[in-house]
């Protein structure tokens, strides 16, 4: 049996994750614009024309790897930070409302790293975690939230990965320079879809670290029955 779910103020993850989503959504906005300049660069060529490598779109391609690299570096520090935050939240939804978790705590981490349940495990899981933060009325039952933030940062993040893959697959298949144009095309609807899942991710980080501390000290003040402040909802 896991040890009992006891309740840690998620603040200060939240505030390092919310930082570092910014940087990643800057660090997008950056690639976006390069993606451009690369998409003009490739249309700049004999479009019958083999272009042989990337090295023929000249600057604009070295900027795109530039704001690549920047970005994944960037990524890899906001995963690691949601991640740590969405565990920390995942067990203190346990503390306020015990019931209604699909999954045990350890899927808020191992989820993310384990293939094909990645699709819709950490779903259900800030789904969950979501809807304890619910205040429950006099009897205890919990009024259903709206998830429409949820539903957008889920959609966005999964859009983003499969525009990635494809316009992957299409630049480093293309032979001619409007072949690399069309995988490029399919770039920056990633980049896009990335900036917008970055947004929803920023409010979800914002929206549930409130809950639970709004409902952390409204508990504390039941339970000692103290004049605690609590922001509203």
């Amino acid at each position: 049996m896991p040890s009992p779910a006891v309740y840690r103020s998620p603040r200060t993850t939240a505030t390092v994750a919310t930082v570092l989503l910014v940087v990643c959504g800057a660090l997008t906005v950056f690639r976006l614009v390069a993606d451009v300049l690369l998409y003009g660069a490739a249309g700049d060529l004999p479009a019958s024309v083999p272009f042989g490598d990337e090295t023929a779109f000249g600057a604009p391609f070295a900027l795109s790897m530039l704001a690549f690299l920047l970005y994944y570096l960037a990524l890899a520090g906001s995963a690691a930070a949601f991640i740590t935050w969405f565990y920390r939240v995942r067990v203190n939804a346990e503390v306020l409302n015990h019931h209604g978790h699909r999954r045990g705590r350890g899927w808020a981490i191992g989820a993310w790293f384990t293939p094909v349940v990645c699709l819709w495990f950490p779903r259900q899981i800030a789904q969950d975690v979501w809807q304890a933060g619910a205040r429950p009325d006099a009897q205890g039952v919990r009024e259903p939230l709206s998830e429409t933030v949820l539903n957008l940062w889920w959609v966005t993040f999964w859009l983003a990965n499969i525009l990635s893959r494809i316009g992957t697959q299409l630049t480093d298949g293309a032979r001619y320079p409007d072949d690399y144009q069309q995988g490029v095309v399919w770039m920056i609807g990633s980049d896009l879809s990335e900036l917008a899942a970055a947004v929803f991710a920023v409010l979800m980080v914002r929206k549930v670290t409130a809950m639970q501390e709004e409902r952390s000290a409204e508990n504390i003040a039941r339970i000692y029955g103290s004049a605690v402040p609590v922001a509203g909802s």
